[in-house]
């Protein structure tokens, strides 16, 4: 697992917020309702170099995009689909 160090997560958490994403504590996630989109705290730690290019992805579906580290059961999917609206 990569060193996230402190400088490091501040820049990553700048660039969420830029583009409109918010953290969740109850679900530990960041979350865009716009554009429907999610990340896993440690998907954004173990991913950061990708970070942007997955923000700026089109995910050309109505549906929500989710971004795990591993790909949770589509019954968790469902059930943050349904809570997110």
């Amino acid at each position: 697992m990569p060193v996230f160090d402190t400088n490091q997560r501040k820049k990553t958490i700048q660039v969420l917020r830029n583009a409109g994403y918010r953290y969740n504590f109850d679900r530990e996630l960041y979350i865009n309702r716009k554009v429907k989109k999610a990340f896993s705290v440690e998907f954004v730690e173990d991913h950061g170099n990708e970070l942007e290019k997955c923000i700026q992805e089109q995910t050309g579906s109505n549906g929500w995009r989710f971004y795990f580290n591993s790909d949770p059961p589509s019954t968790v999917k469902q059930e943050l689909e349904r809570l997110l609206g």
